[in-house]
């Protein structure tokens, strides 16, 4: 994390197996790593002219692992065989967002009218629309028509059609998501020494993701005088899913001051299972001028699928300034587009692209005392040149060697984002009028790492 990840060329170290496992043939001993430590994420949202804050507070176990195996021969080709297992915390889903804006030009319920206006079943005057919604689009129409937000009329001609107590824009509208979970990798690996000079490693990670988000998105009038007073609805979603994954890397010394990497990640395969609930609630003025209060909660959703993430190429580079310090970088290439999901008609790549990953970092000793800062760039899955969805982080650390046994590590990482969410669409002559909520996030982690070398 201090040397923002650039870790491919140099290895040593047990969370840069995850980047290159060639880096677990430069170990010399057993090794035993535990790390601790809080993070607290940020998120400023700018929706239609007005900004809100939101932030969450988690402490997070990021790593820990063990490293054995020993010296083979110190004559023959073969030098070390290393080996090791553990777990790293490879993403992180703990956050909180909120936007607030008045909407001048639209409301939801004008996507759901959308989506009922083209659907020509309904306009059979004995057509039963409660039952179509119920099994054709149980989690948003149904609902929306079971507590009223869309109602069936008549106009004067005979004509039936739909509409809502809710107005076509001067509403104000609040989208609030809470998050948590995290996706870790257990790691099985092992690496080979030839001549000093030649690092060969692999690993199997076996990979699990849990995540909870619930989202609360409510609406109520800029004008209180009309028949509508709020709505709002909360979607619940969980997600749990095992994968596997391979990885493989060398690194070779071509000479004594620069190091070399290159590391090749297979697709990591997920089986998700997932569960999905939606629950709506509605405040409209009733009979007699009284406030009437229609709630519906939609049946709960399961369904397993598969997903498959991109491959991985990485190149890297290390500088050995002799003893006093080194400098080291990362080239990462992923197709994101290249990720496929077991649904029929999802067109990933037609939504993302191919990016680079670049990472620098650099270390200085001073006697028993590491000093530690690094850079990352993460490309935007949109495509080069995207203003949403790519990553910035620095990173600064120290290390202290109490002895040649145990030393601490104490590092931390900023992360930098911003993204754009549309809460929904509706469209006007083929564009979607609703305007992106934009959201400018920071995440600041601490870590504390505990390393002891084990004696044979």
């Amino acid at each position: 994390m201090a040397m923002g990840n650039a870790t491919g060329a140099i290895g040593g170290d047990f969370t840069a197996l995850c980047i290159n496992p060639a880096g677990l043939g430069l170990y010399r001993s057993h090794e035993f790593t535990f790390s601790l430590g809080p993070q607290y994420h940020n998120c400023l949202s700018d929706y239609y002219g007005s900004s809100e804050y939101a932030s969450r507070f988690r402490v997070t176990l990021p790593n820990m692992g063990l490293v054995g195996g020993g010296q083979v021969s110190n004559f023959n080709p073969l030098r070390y065989l290393m080996f090791a297992v553990g777990m790293t915390r490879t993403n992180d889903f703990n956050y909180h967002q909120t936007a607030t804006g008045l909407n001048p030009n639209s409301s939801m319920v004008d996507s759901y009218l959308q989506t009922v206006n083209g659907i020509d079943q309904l306009f059979n005057p004995s057509s039963d629309p409660g039952t179509y919604f119920s099994e054709n689009h149980p989690y948003d129409l149904n609902p929306a028509w079971e507590t009223y937000l869309i109602d069936r009329y008549t106009d004067s001609l005979g004509n039936i059609y739909f509409d809502s107590p809710v107005p076509p824009g001067n509403v104000w509208q609040t989208d609030n998501v809470t998050s948590k979970g995290r996706t870790e990798e257990w790691t099985i690996a092992a690496a080979a020494n030839y001549y000093d000079k030649l690092f060969i490693g692999a690993s199997l990670g076996l990979t699990h993701m849990k995540r909870i988000s619930t989202r609360t998105y409510q609406e109520t009038p800029n004008d209180p005088n009309g028949s509508f007073y709020d709505w709002r609805l909360e979607q619940e979603l969980g997600d749990t899913a095992w994968g596997v994954n391979f990885k493989t890397g060398l690194i070779y010394y071509p000479t004594s001051w620069l190091r070399v990497g290159a590391a090749w990640h297979t697709r990591t395969i997920y089986v998700i299972g997932e569960q999905w609930s939606t629950d709506y609630q509605t405040t409209l003025k009733g009979s007699h001028s009284q406030r009437e209060t229609h709630r519906y909660l939609s049946p709960v959703l399961y369904q397993n699928y598969e997903f498959h993430t991109p491959h991985t190429f990485i190149g890297s580079l290390a500088f050995i300034l002799g003893q006093r310090g080194m400098i080291s970088a990362d080239v990462e290439y992923m197709d994101y587009g290249s990720s496929w999901f077991s649904f029929d008609g999802v067109d990933i790549r037609g939504v993302l692209k191919p990016t680079y990953n670049l990472r620098l970092g650099t270390e200085w000793r001073l006697r028993q005392y590491y000093l530690r800062g690094g850079l990352a760039y993460y490309g935007s899955p949109y495509g080069f040149g995207e203003k949403y969805g790519s990553l910035k982080k620095l990173g600064l650390g120290f290390g202290y060697a109490v002895s040649q046994e145990t030393s601490w590590d104490f590092a931390y990482e900023l992360t930098q984002s911003t993204t754009g969410f549309t809460p929904y669409q509706v469209y006007d002559d083929g564009q979607n009028i609703v305007e992106d909520a934009v959201r400018h996030q920071w995440r600041n982690k601490v870590v504390v790492t505990l390393k002891i070398k084990i004696k044979e």
